[in-house]
């Protein structure tokens, strides 16, 4: 019985796929908000990773999600062998898991987890309600849908130091000083108004956690390599759209020392949720401490930054040892281990009857 090679990367086509980093058309039909673009990765961000990629060996098809996309992916896909997407878009509670779903339906592995937990966890509130569930400690929360829903909002809630944030969005989006920290039920039913008009799909409403924001991360799958745990700290206290930058890194990285029992409760919920909702290569999670010093997970981002300027997962990484070259080629490795999982047999069943049909 022979064995299988070692996996590698060298000669690889690679397709890097990412929002193309212009500004959006606005018009009244398409009234985007101005940080519609907040997510996006810059260029500079995109020409480091494919010059990253190249370094390690790969051949890069760069493919921005422009008017072309679609097209060149019809012509092109056959030729590539891996994904790398940094796709986040805009306006849909899928949007992360638009390119991971083209990839299986195309029968093509891709750097990254998949649909369901790209969606499960852009979605914060149904997120936490699959912490409660699996025994991962997070905070006290409400979701406002509608505006009839902001008179149902408890009052012991109210009552009590909270936040409030959009319920689907990331890089701090709708995170502000000026309004995201409750000071009164009715300042926060004012502000909780004019978030859902900026963001429909919800606005959550939690507990105020007075603790310090730390962030843990793994990479690789099975099994996971966890990375030190950072604190990061911004001047204003309030970890928004403000305070992320894509042009340096404004937030205070540091790597605390943390209690036995802090470590154990961080580390052993990411393996938790890493096993329950299939969470792969890498993922970062998003903590404060409650008044009591407990962690409390907040989030978790499976489409965590990486960029080489900006990106804390990456500083994360080469606190534990490890080369921005290093981090992406460990990423890659752990997806191509899953290149003959039955999620692609579909997608490649399809293609190669389709490829058939036409030699027939």
């Amino acid at each position: 019985m022979k064995s299988e090679k070692p996996l590698s990367i060298a000669n690889i086509s690679i397709a890097l796929i990412y929002d193309e980093p212009k500004k959006l058309i606005r018009s009244t039909e398409q009234p985007f908000p101005p940080e519609a673009e907040a997510e996006w990765e810059t260029q500079e961000t995109i020409n480091k990773i494919a010059d990253t990629w190249t370094r390690n060996g790969c051949r890069v098809i760069k493919l921005p999600l422009d008017k072309f996309f679609l097209s060149r992916w019809a012509s092109e896909h056959h030729a590539i062998e891996l994904v790398h997407t940094v796709v986040e878009g805009w306006g849909a509670p899928a949007r992360e898991a638009w390119i991971p779903a083209l990839c299986e339906l195309s029968g093509i592995p891709y750097i990254g987890s998949d649909p369901f937990a790209q969606c499960v966890s852009m979605k914060k509130s149904t997120f936490k309600i699959l912490c409660r569930a699996l025994g991962v400690p997070t905070s006290d929360f409400h979701l406002v849908l509608t505006e009839e829903d902001i008179q149902q909002i408890p009052e012991s809630l109210l009552n009590r130091p909270h936040f409030l944030k959009p319920d689907c969005e990331g890089s701090g989006m709708g995170i502000d000083a000026t309004h995201s920290v409750g000071s009164s039920p009715a300042s926060s039913r004012l502000a909780c108004k004019q978030l859902l008009n900026d963001f429909p799909d919800g606005v959550l409403i939690e507990e105020l956690l007075p603790g310090r924001e730390l962030t843990s991360a793994f990479i690789g799958c099975d099994p996971a390599t966890l990375l030190p745990i950072a604190e990061i700290e911004v001047p204003d206290g309030v970890y928004g759209l403000s305070n992320k930058s894509k042009e340096a890194m404004e937030e205070k990285i540091t790597f605390p020392e943390l209690t036995n029992e802090m470590r154990q409760t961080i580390q052993s919920s990411m393996l938790t949720l890493q096993k329950q909702i299939g969470f792969e290569d890498f993922v970062r999670f998003d903590w404060k401490l409650n008044s009591s010093g407990r962690p409390m997970l907040l989030e978790a981002n499976p489409l965590a930054g990486l960029s080489y300027y900006y990106s804390v997962l990456p500083k994360m990484a080469e606190a534990a040892g490890l080369s921005y070259e290093t981090l992406l080629k460990k990423i890659a490795l752990s997806a191509l281990s899953r290149r003959n999982h039955r999620k692609f047999w579909y997608g490649r069943a399809r293609i190669n009857s389709k490829t058939a049909e036409m030699n027939d």
